[in-house]
C-alpha cells in the first residue's frame, strides 16, 4: 500500500473541527472502508476539540495524519499538558466522554506532553 499524509495548522477555533475532520475525511475516503471512516471522523472531532479547548489560543492546533496498512493521527496544541485520567461524574453529565472514546475505538493512543500536548492514535486497517 502506498503512503499518505496530510498536515494540517488550524487556528484555535471552534470552526476548525468541522475543518480537520473534513479536510481528513476528505483525503481518506477513496483508501478506507465506511465503517473505518466514520470512526476516524468521530476520533479526528474529539481530538481537536479537545485541542481548541486546551490550547493557548494564541498558537494554531495542528493534524498530522499518515496512512498505509494503518491510519495514524496526531494532534497537537501549545495548552499546558496534561495527564488522562479515568472520567469521573455521572453518565449523564456531559462532556469528557473524547478519551474514554478514543481508547475504545482505536487499536493504539497515546498522549504526549513535550512542547504543549500531542494525543495520537491508531486505527488498523481492515
Amino acid at each position: 500500500m502506498e503512503a499518505h499524509m496530510l498536515d494540517l495548522t488550524l487556528p484555535a477555533l471552534a470552526t476548525s473541527v468541522a475543518r480537520a475532520r473534513t479536510e481528513l475525511c476528505d483525503a481518506m475516503a477513496p483508501e478506507l472502508e465506511q465503517e473505518e471512516l466514520d470512526t476516524l471522523r468521530l476520533l479526528v472531532s474529539e481530538l481537536v476539540t479537545n485541542a481548541v479547548r486546551h490550547a493557548d489560543g494564541a498558537e494554531p492546533v495542528e493534524v498530522h495524519a499518515h496512512w498505509d496498512g494503518e491510519v495514524r493521527i496526531e494532534v497537537s496544541d501549545h495548552g499546558p499538558g496534561f495527564t488522562p485520567k479515568p472520567r469521573f461524574g455521572r453518565l449523564d453529565e456531559p462532556g469528557g466522554f473524547g478519551l474514554f472514546l478514543v481508547g475504545r475505538l482505536a487499536d493504539r493512543w497515546g498522549v504526549e506532553t513535550k512542547d504543549g500536548t500531542t494525543v495520537w492514535f491508531v486505527l488498523q486497517r481492515h
